[in-house]
C-alpha cells in the first residue's frame, strides 16, 4: 500500500488528536521540511481538515476531512486476507474495472480497490450506479477463490451479509438481503453488488465483487431516487462516519471469505436467510423471456434461489439471469 505525503502528516497529527504536536517534531519524524509540512497542511485544510498552526506549540488536528485514506482505514484492522493490499482513488471510472485489470496481473488475493467517486459505475445488467464524490462507499475486492463458475453466488452471497453485519455494527439498523443482489433498509435499497469473474467452466480464475453502498447521500432533492433509494444517514437521521462503516465492512468481507475458504458455504447460507427479505413470500422472477411466480422457499449453498411455482413444482433460479421483484 502506498501513502501519500497528506495522509502520513495527517495519520502524525491523529496520533495527538486535540492536542499540539512541535513542528519539529513531526519534520523530523516524517522527514520533510517545514515548507513542505505547510503545503500538506494546506491541502488537508482544502480538503476539510481543521488544524491550527502556531509558532510557538506547533500543529494541532481539531477536526479530521471526510476521506477513506488507506492509512486511516488499515489503522486498527486485522484482517487475513482483506484490504491487505489497497488502492485509493479519489476520482475512477470504475473500481470493477481497474480491480479486473489488476486481478488478471495477478493482484494479492483480497485487493481492495476503493473511491471516493466514481464517473462511470454499473450496477447489475448494465444499470448505472451514480453516487455524489465523498457520500457512500464505493470499492471492489479482488478474490482468488477455489470455487467453480456454478458457485460464483456465494461471492455475491458473503457480500450481502457482510454489508447487512456492517450496516448493524455501525448503525444499529436492521438491513435486509432481496436476492440476488440488493441490500434494502425498509422498502428501499441502500446498496447494491456486482460479482464478475474470469474463468472456465470448471474453475473462476478470478473473481471481483463490487459493492456500492448509500452512506451520506442525500436523495430529497431527486424524488425519483428518493422513492426508492435510501442512505444510512437517512435512516438515522445524522451524518455516518464513512471510516466506520468500511472497516466494519472489511472485517465481515475477510471474516466470511475464511469461512468459504474453510468449506462452510452452509454458515454463510443460514446467516444471509436470516436476513433474507423475500423468504416465504410471493414473488415474480424474471428470467429472459420467461416469467415464473411462486414462493421463495430459501437459497442453497452455491445461492441459487429456490422457488415454489404456482403449479407446486421447485424450481431453481440461477444467479445472474433473473431480475426479481415484491408483488
Amino acid at each position: 500500500m502506498k501513502t501519500n505525503s497528506e495522509e502520513r502528516v495527517l495519520s502524525a497529527l491523529l496520533d495527538r488528536y486535540g492536542a499540539f504536536v512541535p513542528t519539529a517534531t513531526l519534520t523530523k519524524y516524517l522527514q520533510i521540511s517545514p515548507a513542505e509540512l505547510n503545503r500538506h497542511i494546506e491541502t488537508l485544510r482544502a480538503q476539510g481538515a481543521t488544524i491550527i498552526v502556531s509558532e510557538d506549540s506547533g500543529c494541532c488536528l481539531q477536526k479530521f476531512p471526510d476521506r477513506l485514506y488507506p492509512i486511516l482505514i488499515q489503522d486498527g484492522l486485522h484482517t487475513a486476507t482483506v484490504a491487505r493490499e489497497l488502492h485509493y482513488f479519489p476520482r475512477i471510472d470504475s473500481t470493477n474495472r481497474l480491480a479486473k485489470e489488476l486481478a488478471a496481473r495477478d493482484a494479492a488475493d483480497g485487493t481492495l480497490v476503493l473511491a471516493e467517486e466514481q464517473t462511470a459505475g454499473r450496477g447489475r445488467l448494465d444499470r448505472t450506479w451514480l453516487a455524489p464524490a465523498f457520500s457512500s462507499i464505493l470499492c471492489s475486492v479482488i478474490f482468488f477463490p477455489d470455487l467453480a463458475p456454478t458457485s460464483l453466488f456465494r461471492l455475491t452471497m458473503m457480500a450481502s451479509v457482510a454489508v447487512v453485519n456492517a450496516i448493524n455494527r455501525a448503525c444499529k439498523l436492521p438491513a435486509k438481503i432481496k436476492w440476488p443482489n440488493d441490500v434494502y433498509l425498509g422498502d428501499k435499497k441502500v446498496c447494491g453488488i456486482l460479482t464478475e469473474f474470469s474463468g472456465d467452466q470448471e474453475r473462476i480464475r478470478y473473481a471481483v465483487v463490487g459493492i456500492g453502498l448509500n452512506v451520506n447521500n442525500d436523495f430529497k432533492g431527486n424524488p425519483e431516487l428518493a422513492s426508492i433509494a435510501t442512505s444510512l444517514q437517512a435512516e438515522c437521521g445524522r451524518k455516518i462516519s464513512r471510516l466506520n462503516v468500511l472497516q466494519a465492512l472489511i472485517e465481515e468481507l475477510d471474516n466470511y471469505y475464511q469461512l468459504l475458504a474453510a468449506g462452510r458455504a452452509d454458515d454463510v447460507r443460514r446467516d444471509w436467510e436470516q436476513h433474507a427479505l423475500i423468504l416465504g413470500k410471493h414473488v415474480t422472477v424474471c428470467s429472459g423471456d420467461e416469467t415464473v411466480t411462486g414462493t421463495a422457499q430459501g437459497i442453497d449453498s452455491d445461492g441459487h434461489l429456490m422457488l415454489i411455482d404456482e403449479n407446486g413444482a421447485r424450481r431453481e433460479i440461477i444467479s445472474g439471469d433473473v431480475s426479481l421483484r415484491l408483488e
